[in-house]
């Protein structure tokens, strides 16, 4: 078998339930060859059939030869999101882990299903809102998306502020750690205080 056919008969069989429980149909089922660096790359989108706007789609796609896999949810105007963030937001345990890898699932379709399903077991435990079109679960994975990009910046101030202590640069240091000092654990309270001190005596 093709990696053509097992992409087709793994999505096909994997995600059924979008056609026979919830209505979406197959709208973009495909497998390219674009370079060689990306070898073959699967993608599928279903959008739902219900008369009404804005659409639902769900979206996964596949690189075997870059170790990409993912699964995505999008409403228009709401935006995509990962089925990662989906179970942050209505998952319960972990997130289920990647059993096989995709380089040995590009030649196997038993592999390649059991990921299928992997993915597709998390969407259908976790889409109860999103099936229903609850307009509450898209602003709860924008609030999600925010809260950890805000960890993110948090966690690059802080290693900025690090260099620029060691550095002794203690006025970029205040610059960094200043406008978020009510966040600070007790090494970075440290650090600001220091660099104050030191700041203050020199002026």
């Amino acid at each position: 078998m093709t990696f053509d056919e097992s992409f087709a008969s793994a999505q096909a069989t994997a995600f059924a339930f979008l056609v026979a429980e919830h209505g979406f149909r197959a709208v973009v089922n495909e497998v390219t060859r674009e370079n060689a660096e990306d070898g073959v790359v699967g993608r599928f989108v279903y959008e739902d059939t219900v008369a009404r706007a804005p659409r639902r789609t769900v979206s996964l796609k596949v690189a075997p030869l870059r170790l990409q896999l993912s699964l995505d949810v999008a409403r228009v105007a709401a935006g995509s999101f990962t089925i990662e963030e989906v179970h942050a937001v209505d998952g319960r345990g972990p997130f289920p882990r990647r059993e096989h890898g995709l380089y040995d699932a590009m030649d196997s379709p038993e592999l390649l299903l059991a990921e299928f399903v992997r993915l597709a077991g998390v969407l259908e435990a976790a889409g109860a809102r999103f099936f229903a079109d609850e307009a509450d679960f898209w602003e709860d994975l924008r609030d999600l998306r925010e809260r950890r990009a805000d960890v993110e910046e948090i966690k690059r101030i802080l290693a900025l502020s690090r260099t620029a202590f060691h550095d002794r640069d203690w006025a970029l240091v205040i610059d960094l750690l200043g406008p978020i000092e009510r966040r600070l654990g007790s090494t970075a309270t440290g650090r600001l205080a220091y660099a104050r001190r030191h700041l203050a005596g020199a002026a």
